[in-house]
């Protein structure tokens, strides 16, 4: 293959992974599908599920689904019965007619579940959603860099490695010598 079409090969593979960053950003964002993800910030309640750091994705589902032993994202309800702006990420304990009871699964931190001591039970709706899973470490850079700075960073980094790999690839073709004609390779 030449290297010029070696190289159109990584320009458009570039630019592929940046339309697909760029497409997951706008569907992260924009609650498409019922996809959110958000940050596990600042308390380790949830070690060692979750650590500090960690972005985690959530989806929407129907409060009828949930089940206890999930972890879901929700809204902290305040003693009016409003849900407030502050994003919590906890273990769902136990389910009564009144809401939900959470708790996280540091039991240094958390040795007691949260409702009713630190808030009432959480209603329906304050459930943002049901964790699907997380990615380390990926929350210190959203929490660096707002969106959509975040993702472009992460799809700079994607492509860098991409090419650096593609870069050293092609060396390492150049660097070995052709097979001589008519040899054939000893068998193991």
């Amino acid at each position: 293959m030449s290297s010029g079409s070696k190289a159109s090969r990584a320009a458009a593979y570039a630019v592929l992974i940046l339309l697909v960053v760029a497409g997951a950003s706008f569907l992260i964002n924009s609650r498409v599908g019922g996809v959110q993800v958000y940050d596990v910030y600042p308390t380790p309640s949830m070690v060692p599920t979750l650590e500090v750091g960690d972005l985690v994705v959530a989806q929407s589902v129907p409060f009828s689904s949930l089940h206890v032993g999930d972890v879901i994202v929700f809204a902290k309800p305040s003693s009016s019965g409003l849900c407030t702006d502050v994003d919590i990420v906890h273990r769902i304990v136990e389910i009564t007619p009144q809401g939900l009871i959470t708790q996280g699964d540091n039991r240094l931190t958390n040795p007691y579940p949260d409702e009713p001591s630190e808030w009432p039970p959480v209603p329906a709706d304050c459930v943002k959603g049901e964790v699907l899973f997380s990615l380390p470490y990926l929350g210190d850079v959203s929490q660096a860099f707002p969106p959509p700075l975040n993702y472009i960073l992460v799809a700079i980094i994607i492509v860098i490695v991409f090419l650096i790999e593609f870069v050293s690839g092609s060396r390492r073709e150049e660097d070995e010598p052709p097979p001589a004609e008519g040899s054939a390779k000893p068998s193991a």
